[in-house]
């Protein structure tokens, strides 16, 4: 305020107006450079639809078979109403990002001519970059259709000095913000500073009134599912998952499955009722992960379809647990998904790429690793997992407990107890 009164004085009453606003501009960059940037980043890191235009009646078309393209539907006819959208309009980037969007999915969700499906989205991602060379949704649609569909080699070779130019992508909490109000941002207060578990469980206890409160609410049922996989997952890494963790664990499915049946082909709701029943059958056997196979592959496989890079490349985290702790359980329903090693290999390669400070996915790297026999492997990436910073990023205070896995399986595989 002393600063503004100065520049009145300076320049007298006339420019009081342009001095308010001058100041005003000033003050927020000053904010901005003494903010630290976990709490800069406000806006909503995992969506992962291409944006609509409104300059063209055809668009609507495309709006309404989009909201019916869930399960595959529609991709077909969305192809047919795009491509001459692209053509009327080649210098605009949007016809391409939809188009890699849904080639992309039709080449996910139908066998037949699955690789010409991929090279087409490849095609449209390469040209939504030549027109937008920093546009964040594209590399999204490069890397989850080249993971998906090419060797290691040849992305490295083709596009990988391309997909390192954009690390590491944004981040952001999992879920949106819900409305100030009813408790939230006391909730979000407390969450915000949930490495102190003791504030994470307050945290949660907010959320579970939340969720009584709003039993209709798709976003608040999957923010409770969330959170009690949080502290589920903590007491998993800390030793205590029989004891401590799997009530979360139930929980956090109960919420997940109050929001399917109320949204079906929610991306969230499908999400976090795969992780938090995969984490509550890790520990048991076989026989019973058998038993919960197709409870867990449906909307897993949903989840990676809808959104592979969701969270950390969530969905491909998830199955490279699964993968270790799965055995031919695992096998059996990559088979039925129509995945293998190697594109669970890709995935978590160009992960680690866009998302470096997430702890969990070199470990999950190494974890596979072990798990295929390559130990000296698997032991370098956990020395380097462990000499990380686990909080070199405030947005992920859960990598201290990925870096604390990190060092058990180090030890055991030192020792010759695992694999």
């Amino acid at each position: 305020m002393v600063w503004i009164t100065v520049l009145k004085r300076k320049r007298g009453e006339r420019s009081e107006h342009r001095d308010h606003r001058n100041a005003a501009i000033l003050l927020v960059c000053l904010l901005m450079l003494t903010t630290p940037a976990a709490l800069q980043a406000q806006t909503f890191a995992w969506g992962i639809d291409p944006p609509l235009m409104n300059n063209d009646p055809q668009w609507e078309k495309v709006k309404t078979l989009w909201a019916g393209h869930y399960g595959g539907k529609n991709l077909t006819e969305l192809i047919a109403v795009l491509s001459p959208l692209k053509d009327k309009y080649p210098n605009n980037v949007e016809p391409y990002l939809w188009l890699a969007r849904v080639n992309y999915l039709h080449a996910r969700y139908e066998r037949a001519d699955r690789d010409a499906y991929f090279e087409r989205a490849e095609k449209y991602s390469v040209q939504a970059l030549k027109i937008d060379p920093k546009n964040q949704l594209a590399i999204k649609y490069l890397v989850d259709t080249l993971c998906y569909s090419r060797e290691r080699d040849y992305i490295a070779k083709n596009y990988g000095a391309l997909i390192k130019s954009f690390a590491p992508l944004p981040i952001s909490d999992a879920l949106p913000d819900l409305t100030n109000g009813n408790g939230w941002a006391e909730f979000k207060k407390l969450w915000e500073a949930r490495a102190d578990i003791s504030k994470a469980q307050s945290a949660i206890s907010m959320m579970e009134n939340m969720a009584a409160q709003y039993p209709n609410n798709v976003l608040v049922q999957a923010w409770a599912a969330r959170v009690e996989y949080y502290l589920g997952e903590y007491y998993t890494l800390n030793g205590e998952h029989d004891t401590r963790a799997m009530p979360y664990y139930k929980k956090g499915m109960g919420y997940a499955e109050k929001a399917r049946k109320l949204q079906p082909n929610n991306l969230y709701a499908n999400y976090w009722y795969q992780i938090n029943l995969a984490r509550s059958i890790q520990m048991t056997s076989l026989l019973n992960k058998a038993r919960y196979l197709m409870d867990l592959l449906t909307p897993l496989l949903y989840s990676s379809r809808e959104n592979s890079l969701y969270y950390f490349a969530g969905p491909v985290l998830c199955l490279g647990t699964m993968i270790t702790n799965g055995g031919w359980v695992t096998e059996k329903g990559m088979v039925i998904a129509s995945l293998n090693l190697d594109i669970e290999m890709n995935g978590l390669e160009q992960a680690e790429i866009l998302y470096p400070d997430y702890l969990y996915i070199p470990y999950s790297r190494a974890d596979i690793l072990a798990y295929k026999g390559k130990k000296k492997e698997a032991m370098a990436i956990l020395e380097k997992v462990i000499a990380t910073n686990p909080d070199v990023n405030p947005l992920i205070p859960e990598n201290r407990g990925f870096q604390k896995a990190a060092k058990e399986l180090l030890s055991d595989l030192q020792q010759g107890k695992r694999y």
